[in-house]
């Protein structure tokens, strides 16, 4: 007779098999979203058949100390507390405050310090970190060094405000003008956070980062004219353009005459050459609105996530301007499509609005990207959309290419492409889906989210970049 610890055992071991059997099979299944997408994604990229080949990048540059954003705040001293959405800071308090605002929304944010002191009390608790790591800060900066090491067969001119530190950071590829040299860094603090971390009563429902900073080079744009007068000798076929949030925490008089220099120097490039311009994160409503109304009209591209879209929106009284007040996840996929339809309607290229030069924005979020064109001018879009949300899982990982057991897919796998659709269910098979709406045309494609994300800095800069490089200009 069999003992019945023998037949325990035996039995567990098969149990114990089979359920290892089922649990491979099962993850195996749950690749297969992720796997699929990879692969369409491999077959639509492809290069434009018209490449750029010189590209001026400025204005805004500066060192990233990125370090984690709750230890330090604990470092410090500082408790958790009300979150509150500051839209300059004056105080390690409003640090904190809106700090919580943001975490708990789990959207990327960015403000200034007004005042010196409690910033640098800030940097050099910072500096104190043995997991602080420095790096190429600034959206002009960043996209700059990612064409460079995407595309090493383009000419890449980059203006901005580079110290001793940085230079040493950037690409040697790059080219730097003398005049762009300064004596002493500009540095800006990066507080990341995971997702699942806790600060007092709030969990971050997504990994990402506020980002806050005093300096006088950045926010002040010192090196607006020397980037326009480089374009002379440099003679590029694209420009990329950022750093106009920085000006949020300047007076209006002084925001209000920058904003005049700039859209004089923006009128004097040929419409051969496009101009995109990267938003970020802004606080003050009028001074948004200011930039869509006597900025946006000189410029052919225009690169943003949610949260500057929607504030956008609030900000010239566009669709759904206030769905995203409170919302912790991601936002809807037709709630996008119709701001992004009535943005390009009101400031893009149409019949009502002949001299406007904007015919394209690229929307990215942490979930999907939207691409919007208008005027024909825009082509080899499927592919551009498709490399801009894959580059966004392999910066995010920190990795050569991806794989589908380290990402995934996080859309909701039945959606609405604009307001009024049908519900839609998601194909991998087919993951970038083009549509038209009166007059303007979109690609939209879902990204595939790093599980453990080791970088959230400069992952819209290395999307609007890699997303412009893939496409074609057709000028009028």
């Amino acid at each position: 007779m069999i003992p019945k610890t023998l037949i325990a055992g035996v039995s567990a071991i098969c149990i114990a098999y089979i359920f290892a059997v089922w649990n491979s099979d099962s993850d195996e299944f749950l690749n297969d979203i992720e796997r699929s997408v990879i692969e369409a994604w491999e077959k639509q990229i492809k290069e434009p058949i018209r490449k750029f080949e010189r590209v001026a990048v400025g204005i805004n540059s500066n060192v990233d100390l990125i370090i984690p954003g709750v230890p330090l705040l604990r470092n410090l001293g500082v408790a958790p507390g009300n979150a509150v959405n500051h839209q300059v800071l004056t105080s390690i308090s409003d640090l904190q405050e809106t700090f919580a605002f943001f975490f708990r929304k789990g959207s990327a944010a960015e403000r200034t310090f007004t005042v010196p002191e409690p910033f640098l009390k800030v940097i050099e608790e910072a500096e104190r970190f043995q997991m602080k790591e420095l790096y190429i800060g600034g959206n002009g900066a960043l996209m700059a060094a990612k064409a460079s090491m995407l595309f090493p067969d383009v000419a890449i001119q980059f203006v901005g405000p580079v110290g001793p530190i940085l230079q040493q950071m950037m690409p040697t590829s790059l080219s730097i003008p003398e005049s762009s040299l300064i004596s002493k860094d500009e540095f800006h603090l990066i507080m990341e956070y995971k997702v699942g971390e806790v600060w007092g009563e709030h969990s971050a429902p997504v990994a990402n980062r506020f980002i806050s900073s005093c300096d006088f080079s950045n926010s002040r744009l010192t090196m607006l004219d020397t980037f326009f007068n480089s374009l002379e000798t440099f003679t590029p076929d694209l420009i990329l353009l950022s750093g106009l949030h920085l000006l949020d925490g300047q007076d209006s008089e002084f925001f209000s005459k920058t904003l005049t220099r700039l859209s004089s120097k923006l009128q004097q490039i040929p419409s051969s050459v496009p101009i995109h311009l990267e938003f970020a994160s802004m606080a003050t409503q009028s001074y948004v609105k200011d930039i869509l109304e006597n900025v946006l009209k000189h410029v052919d591209s225009l690169g943003l996530n949610e949260q500057e879209l929607v504030f956008s929106s609030r900000a010239g009284g566009g669709p759904h301007s206030k769905d995203t007040d409170h919302q912790l996840a991601q936002p809807e996929v037709h709630k996008i499509s119709d701001i992004l339809l009535w943005f390009l309607h009101t400031y893009g290229l149409s019949e009502h609005n002949p001299s406007s030069r904007l015919t394209r924005i690229h929307f990215h979020s942490l979930t999907y990207h939207i691409s919007a064109t208008v005027g024909g001018r825009w082509h080899n879009i499927v592919a551009s959309v498709a490399a801009g949300t894959r580059i966004a899982g392999i910066q995010a990982c920190n990795v050569s290419y991806l794989s589908a057991d380290i990402l995934d897919i996080k859309i909701p796998l039945r959606y609405k492409l604009f307001s009024g659709d049908i519900d839609r269910d998601f194909n991998p098979a087919r993951p970038v889906v083009s549509f038209s709406r009166e007059g303007v045309n979109f690609v939209f494609s879902p990204v595939l989210v790093c599980k453990h994300p080791l970088k959230t800095v400069g992952l819209g800069d290395a999307i609007s970049t890699t997303g412009l490089m893939y496409s074609q200009f057709v000028p009028s």
